[in-house]
């Protein structure tokens, strides 16, 4: 965790700073080529995670997701998606307070991040395709969000190598974390 208030704020910055730049690039693109949400799920799932994982503090994964929705939505107003992805921030972070918001390397820990990860992503997927598509209760709970969980799937599948890389490389003690 960063010494002080700065660097946290800083590293906020940087990760929400990756959550726009995500869903503005592969988030669009996957939907355009495969008419399916599961990589804006990708998107917005991998720098929560990474977040968690480099600052292993709560409300960093809520102000990366409330921050860099906000900056998507100003880049792309009619992405209006992100309120469901910013909602289902602040419901991973407080889901991953269950674990102290530790992302460890361990069977068990894998499959807490896991279950929270689908969790938020099903609860995303809801939101979305309940209140900002408009498809209905039923369409979204057994249609919509069984999409988004899959894309949080996929999450869980590229972020975890790619996080026991940068805890290997030992990152977090070269700039001073």
């Amino acid at each position: 965790m960063p010494s002080n208030k700065t660097k946290y704020i800083a590293f906020i910055g940087i990760f929400s700073g990756l959550w726009a730049a995500l869903n503005l690039t592969i988030g669009p693109l996957g939907f355009t080529l495969f008419r399916l949400p599961i990589l804006c799920d990708v998107a917005s799932y991998f720098p929560l995670l990474v977040t968690v994982w480099f600052l292993r503090r709560y409300g960093s994964a809520t102000g990366v997701g409330i921050i860099g929705s906000l900056v998507t939505l100003f880049l792309r107003p009619g992405a209006t998606q992100m309120i469901g992805f910013a909602i289902s921030a602040v419901l991973f972070d407080l889901l991953m307070f269950s674990l102290k918001h530790n992302i460890g390397f361990n069977i068990r820990n894998v499959l807490g991040v896991s279950i929270i990860t689908l969790v938020s992503a099903y609860f995303a997927g809801f939101v979305i395709g309940a209140f900002i598509m408009m498809g209905g209760v039923v369409w979204a709970l057994t249609v919509w969000a069984p999409l988004h969980a899959a894309g949080g799937l996929l999450s869980i599948i590229v972020s975890y190598p790619i996080l026991v890389a940068l805890e290997k490389s030992g990152v977090k003690k070269i700039i001073g974390a």
